[in-house]
């Protein structure tokens, strides 16, 4: 009878590109433990480098991560703004309360995610106060859609701001490496516009205490900042410095 023990004790036999893509399906379907025992199996191959080295890896990881996360909030609040174009009668309540649920979540998340948004802080004051729910009445559609919206500008702003903020901290330019990467174009377009559409964080604030759960406590303070979005990517940045055999 064939146990995972003997097959594993054949695994040195494998060539370094087979452990590779057993390693990958293994990690595919949640099996970390054989994923270990692949890994173990090959020898360690020694690498010179210089002594930047690491430092260069951490931030590439960073820059691909940020402008994958930064795309996929710019196509986010653009298909918000579609939505909220199109007409009441082509769609339904639905659409609106998952833009809703969307942007909330996002607002909640802890995460050290995160491009340079140029002057993003400039947000015109109408997109500040056009989301506040009214004191009575249920909103349209079109409102509910807007105000999503607007809330997901923030949120690529914050984004944005954060990863501008802490390309700063380490005097780097914060669109180094993404030029001619499909998509860019459409990130400044995106960007461009969460300068004029978009929540504030005061009205981003008095968007998410109208759209919390009956009975949830008042929210008190947006979780997302710029500062704190920084402060992350610096911790993971650090982190795979060291990951990378830096100091």
């Amino acid at each position: 009878m064939t146990t995972i023990n003997s097959v594993a004790r054949n695994y040195n036999l494998l060539t370094p590109e087979e452990r590779f893509r057993l390693i990958v399906a293994a990690g595919t379907r949640g099996d970390p433990a054989e994923a270990q025992r692949l890994i173990g199996a090959g020898p360690p191959i020694n690498l010179r480098m210089p002594n930047h080295a690491p430092f260069a890896h951490a931030f590439l990881e960073l820059l691909l991560q940020m402008f994958i996360e930064l795309q996929d909030a710019a196509a986010a609040y653009l298909d918000a703004f579609l939505q909220a174009d199109l007409a009441d009668a082509f769609a339904t309540d639905a659409v609106a309360d998952d833009l809703q649920d969307d942007a909330v979540e996002d607002t909640q998340d802890d995460e050290a995610e995160v491009v340079e948004a140029g002057d993003a802080e400039a947000t015109s004051a109408d997109a500040d106060t056009a989301g506040a729910e009214p004191a009575g009445g249920k909103r349209s559609l079109s409102e509910r859609r807007l105000s999503a919206a607007l809330a997901l500008g923030f949120i690529l702003k914050v984004k944005a701001d954060g990863w501008k903020l802490f390309c700063e901290r380490l005097n780097l330019p914060p669109l180094a490496g993404w030029s001619g990467l499909p998509g860019l174009e459409r990130l400044r377009r995106a960007l461009k516009l969460a300068e004029e559409a978009a929540f504030m964080p005061e009205g981003m604030l008095r968007w998410l205490n109208a759209v919390r759960p009956a009975g949830e406590p008042e929210i008190h303070d947006v979780a997302m900042t710029a500062e704190d979005t920084a402060a992350g990517l610096e911790r993971i940045f650090r982190e795979r410095v060291a990951w990378w055999g830096g100091e």
